[in-house]
Order: C-alpha cells, then structure tokens, then sequence
C-alpha cells in the first residue's frame, strides 16, 4: 500500500519493534486507531481507549516512560475541578503521568474571556500559571 493509502485509511507507516507493541497491548488493553511516530530513542503511540485520546512514549525496551491523556471536565478529580472553580471555565485537560508522578495541564478561559493554562499537582496545588 502505497504512503497516500496508508495516511487515507489512518495507518501508520512505520511499525515499533514486537516488544513495544506487546507494552502497548498490555498496559493499554482495547486500544483503537493507534498512529506510531520515533522521535529519538523513543517510541510514541497516539491512540484512543474508552473514547479518550492517549499519547504513550515507550524506551526502545518497551518501557512506557510517559503518557498523556486527554480529559473532560466531568473527568478531572473533585479537588482538581474545586481549586479551578473561581479561575472561569474549564476548556481542555490533560493528565500527564511521567515517572508515576501525576500532573493535570487545564486551560481555563475567564469571564473577560481571556484563557490561561494551568498545570497542577495530582492534589489540585496550582504549580504554574500562564495566560495564554
């Protein structure tokens, strides 16, 4: 199949070593739609699960060193969602998990409809904030 079909019909033209996809199946189970990219020594996976978008960087051992994850408001934690409450209205959330250590990065816009990006602890501690 030639590059055109492959980007028409959504299929990545470059396939990860078998150790990286058994990674992906196993620690990801049901994954759809999955597009591989290499960028260094890394292997990155896009994909959908439970109708959310992933992103998934794995070592060339089929480590998985990051993933990201996008999110709806309905899903972010309560505590996440009640320290952003007084900031304005939630956008866009990812949560990030690298290293097990869990940060959510949220665009919030306010009501002079000025939008900011947020990153915070799995705690809901506001770490950065910067207006877009």
């Amino acid at each position: 199949m030639n590059n055109f079909l492959k980007k028409l019909f959504n299929q990545s033209p470059f396939v990860p070593p078998e150790l990286v996809l058994h990674q992906l199946s196993e620690k990801f189970p049901g994954v759809i739609n999955v597009e591989w990219n290499k960028s260094g020594n890394q292997f990155e996976a896009i994909f959908y699960k439970d109708q959310l978008e992933y992103i998934a960087l794995f070592s060339k051992d089929g480590e998985l060193t990051e993933y990201k994850m996008s999110l709806s408001e309905e899903l972010l934690p309560a505590q996440i969602k009640q320290n952003l409450i007084s900031k304005g209205e939630i956008m866009n959330a990812v949560l990030t998990n690298k290293g097990n250590a869990i940060t959510y990065e949220v665009i919030i816009r306010d009501n002079k409809l000025i939008r900011y990006v947020l990153l915070l602890n799995e705690t809901g501690n506001i770490l950065q904030e910067k207006k877009l």
